[in-house]
């Protein structure tokens, strides 16, 4: 009698399904601000005692600190500092004589009881910081240009524009079609400037 082999059954692995990867969400990348302090020292106050007061209200921070240095130098440093932290406190502390500038990288706030001038600078470009560090040695940082004052004129009177080209419409005077047509024209000029205003903005209070 022949022999008739039977169905053969050749046993295969599961495969396993390997683990999908989870893709890294980056966090979007933080403003870099400079927030400038001005402390001028009083007339029966030496400098270094000053310094050492500024120095214990930094203390368990990092900080670097320059003596009458140059725009160059400042640069460097809050280039340097910049990578510890979206917010850097440039700290300078004069009496007409000398001017010590103190870097610290902080995101906490920090308070200064006695100060002479605050400003907080959002940068908008890297390359700003040049500009600002060279007014910052002239002096000039807490003036605003004359073409900065005519571009904010500007800017306000689109906005007015605007706001009586739609109370026009609304009383009847223009039609919406003529509206539509100023708004987009106010819109495209405020752009316009934007585009043209320097790579950071300034402010007198800090968030």
């Amino acid at each position: 009698m022949p022999f008739t082999p039977g169905p053969i059954i050749i046993p295969r692995r599961s495969r396993r399904k390997e683990p999908q990867k989870r893709k890294e969400v980056r966090k979007p990348k933080k403003e870099k601000k400079i927030v400038y302090v001005l402390i001028k020292v009083k007339q029966d106050q030496l400098i270094s005692e000053k310094a050492r007061e500024l120095e214990e209200l930094f203390k368990g921070k990092t900080f670097n600190r320059v003596v009458n240095p140059d725009e160059y130098t400042l640069l460097m440093n809050a280039k340097n500092l910049f990578a510890k932290s979206y917010k850097l406190y440039v700290v300078e502390l004069t009496d007409e004589m000398n001017r010590w500038f103190y870097f610290v990288p902080s995101e906490e706030r920090i308070s200064f009881k006695n100060k002479d001038k605050f400003l907080v600078l959002q940068v908008k470009k890297e390359e700003a910081l040049e500009e600002i560090f060279r007014k910052m040695v002239e002096g000039k940082l807490a003036k605003r240009s004359t073409f900065e004052v005519v571009l904010s004129a500007i800017q306000v009177g689109l906005g007015l524009l605007s706001f009586i080209a739609g109370y026009l419409a609304f009383e009847n005077v223009i039609d919406i079609s003529q509206l539509s047509n100023i708004i987009t024209f106010a819109i495209f000029f405020i752009v316009a400037l934007q585009s043209i205003k320097k790579g950071y903005k300034r402010r007198a209070w800090e968030d």
